[in-house]
């Protein structure tokens, strides 16, 4: 494709005014991909984004975006709910689709949007958009490599205090504490989905989940005042097993107002990959107890790399890390430069274990996982200090 994607986003509520539409934009000035249209339901709200980031259409029927000849692919930002019908709809109009997280509430819809994408031979890509980064490729590879030896424990966080506790949120949160919604389909899918592209389909599910705050005040934004009544679980614990003996632990909560700490630990018979919680911190830090080589203690990024593993380390000038990077990655992939990282089997995946740790809770007992996925692998050649 010689020519620029042609973007049109769905949905303007607050991720999307935050990252996904200043994001775009920026990349339809440098990237593969051009912005042409906006729809959002709300009257006056994609107008109003239209004019301020340059955007040439705007609607607020989706069925006007999907008749919009200029736009070859839809970034579909609508709550979960709606996704597989806004993902079915685009490709059935013959766009490409860019789904938020998750691909669907269910396995069978999300059966039924991969065949419909394979069928019509379109992409379909369904965030998070982790996988895309190069710091976490690198922490994958290190993995396989077997840098760390055999993994052996996973611990990692997909909890803050929730929506409507944050100042910086716009609009009304109502829905983040509603069924098809939580803590797990917000926030813990991220760590769900770098764990099991680090290690794989996991092969079980277990689960404690319970509602712990059932009000909740919200604090800013155009629902300031408000009091939601909670009904979706607020704390989920999940607990995954990816066999020989090589366990997970995910917590899933918006009770966890601060954290100290790393946000993944990744404990190997060889040693630990700590991934970092804060932007100030190196991405993530190794450490390796091998004195005969010289090496004992944590180890930044520039020192695992330094002359000592092939390949070398990718390139950071210019790397997004904005919810929004996914897209210009979606975009190359249209284009025929890449190759597909957020494959939705994956997204299917995780969201299986979403499904199950939920069943899993109401049930008491360990639940097996019966979907995979293709991951894509790239074995490093040499490990450190071999």
């Amino acid at each position: 494709m010689s020519r620029k994607v042609r973007i049109g986003v769905l949905g303007a509520g607050d991720v999307a005014q935050h990252t996904y539409i200043p994001g775009i934009a920026r990349q339809s000035a440098t990237g593969t991909l051009e912005f042409v249209a906006l729809c959002d339901m709300v009257p006056g709200r994609a107008e109003s984004l239209a004019q301020r980031y340059g955007v040439p259409r705007h609607y607020t029927k989706f069925e006007d975006l999907l008749a919009d000849d200029a736009v070859d692919a839809i970034v579909n930002l609508t709550p979960p709910t709606f996704h597989a019908e806004a993902i079915t709809r685009g490709l059935a109009a013959g766009k490409h689709v860019y789904s938020e997280k998750t691909i669907a509430t269910t396995i069978e819809d999300a059966d039924r949007v991969i065949a419909a994408a394979q069928s019509a031979g379109l992409v379909l890509a369904v965030a998070p958009a982790l996988m895309t980064h190069p710091d976490m490729r690198e922490v994958r590879d290190l993995i396989r490599g077997g840098l760390i030896g055999k993994v052996c424990y996973v611990r990692a966080r997909g909890s803050h205090p929730g929506p409507a506790w944050l100042l910086d949120y716009r609009t009304d949160p109502t829905w983040f504490y509603q069924p098809g919604a939580g803590p797990v389909v917000d926030l813990a899918i991220y760590p769900l989905t770098y764990v099991t592209a680090f290690l794989g389909a996991a092969k079980r599910v277990f689960a404690f989940s319970g509602i712990a705050i059932p009000e909740r005040d919200v604090r800013a934004g155009e629902a300031r005042g408000k009091t939601i009544k909670v009904g979706v679980d607020d704390n989920t614990q999940l607990m995954l097993d990816f066999g020989d003996s090589c366990f997970a632990h995910i917590d899933a909560t918006f009770v966890v107002f601060s954290s100290k700490g790393p946000r993944c630990e990744i404990a190997g018979s060889k040693g630990v990959i700590n991934l970092a919680a804060e932007p100030d911190e190196p991405p993530y830090e190794v450490f390796l107890d091998n004195p005969e080589h010289g090496i004992r203690g944590w180890l930044t990024p520039e020192k695992v790399y330094r002359g000592r593993l092939n390949p070398p380390r990718e390139p950071r000038g210019g790397v997004d890390w904005s919810l929004a990077s996914g897209v210009e990655h979606f975009a190359r992939v249209i284009a025929g430069e890449e190759e597909l990282l957020l494959r939705p089997e994956h997204a299917r995946h995780v969201l299986e274990i979403i499904l199950k740790g939920y069943e899993s809770a109401r049930e008491g007992r360990a639940l097996d996982l019966t979907t995979t996925y293709r991951s894509r692998r790239r074995a490093l050649r040499r490990g450190l200090g071999s």
